[in-house]
């Protein structure tokens, strides 16, 4: 068995990792959070491989549930940014993100790197390593052009809700990570109450919570999740949520288009995701 342990951002990029195995590599690992994979450890074994995925390497959860899982005999895998500390130590294979320091506590080029690691791990299941390669060198301006599209409408977008007490991102599949990665920006840098889910979920409860001019942010890329998320951000919008779209297809029902360039569909929650840490950003700048 595989399990990978995270939390916090990096728990959202081995979300996006856990389907890309599946994907990709037709192996099916659970995510367990760091702060309560030392409850899961009774099933660990000799048997099993634990990937640690952690920014700094140092923290005390993921540290905590590492050290119990290696005791039961499991091999350990990091996937760390910092070489020299207690995960790689433990471990007996380190990965580096190879990204230099975060200089905030919100992480940004860490995610970027956990994603395109799990890219590379996934399609080097199936002995394609150099494809992923290559196909991950063309993304650097793919996300330029993510980033330059939506500068100016971000900066607007952010004036106009800078005083809305909750957002909602929703998202299915694969992107479902990225719809709480997003929320966790928004948390983290703009004190703004997010909350991210699968958008097939948001009926079970979330959906009477929504209210006219609700910022309910929509991630839906041309991809296999297309039609059922834009179904769910149909239900929103006819409770009156304000509808803020991330996607390479337009539609009417988008009271605000954040445009995505196409790429391949696994790499979708490359370009998703940097637009949504920019609107953090503005988001916290617009409120002081």
């Amino acid at each position: 068995q595989v399990i990978i342990t995270a939390c916090g951002s990096s728990r959202y990029a081995a979300l996006v990792g856990r389907y890309l195995f599946s994907n990709v590599g037709k192996k099916f690992c659970d995510v367990v959070m760091a702060s309560e994979f030392g409850y899961f450890v009774d099933s660990v074994d000799k048997g099993t491989l634990v990937i640690a995925v952690s920014q700094s390497g140092e923290t005390a959860d993921v540290i905590e549930g590492v050290k119990a899982a290696k005791a039961a005999g499991a091999e350990i895998i990091s996937i760390v940014n910092r070489p020299n500390s207690i995960l790689a130590d433990l471990s007996h294979h380190v990965i580096s993100l190879n990204c230099g320091p975060e200089v905030g506590v919100a992480a940004t080029k860490t995610f970027l790197s956990q994603l395109a690691i799990f890219y590379l791990l996934s399609f080097s299941m199936i002995n394609s390593f150099n494809k992923a390669r290559i196909q991950l060198s063309n993304m650097s301006s793919k996300i330029t052009e993510a980033l330059n599209c939506n500068n100016d409408g971000l900066i607007k977008l952010s004036h106009k809700l800078k005083d809305k007490s909750s957002f909602y991102y929703i998202a299915r599949g694969m992107n479902f990570a990225i719809a709480s990665e997003g929320a966790l920006k928004l948390k983290e840098i703009s004190y703004i109450h997010a909350e991210g889910m699968p958008a097939g979920e948001l009926k079970h409860g979330t959906l009477a919570l929504i209210e006219q001019d609700t910022p309910v942010v929509v991630i839906c890329p041309a991809d296999y999740t297309y039609s059922e998320t834009l179904s769910n951000a149909i239900e929103a919008k006819s409770r009156g949520a304000y509808i803020i779209a991330v996607s390479d297809k337009e539609s009417d029902i988008y009271d605000f288009w954040i445009r995505i360039p196409k790429v391949d569909e696994l790499l979708y929650p490359m370009v998703t995701v940097v637009p949504l840490q920019l609107l953090a950003y503005y988001l916290a700048v617009s409120r002081g």
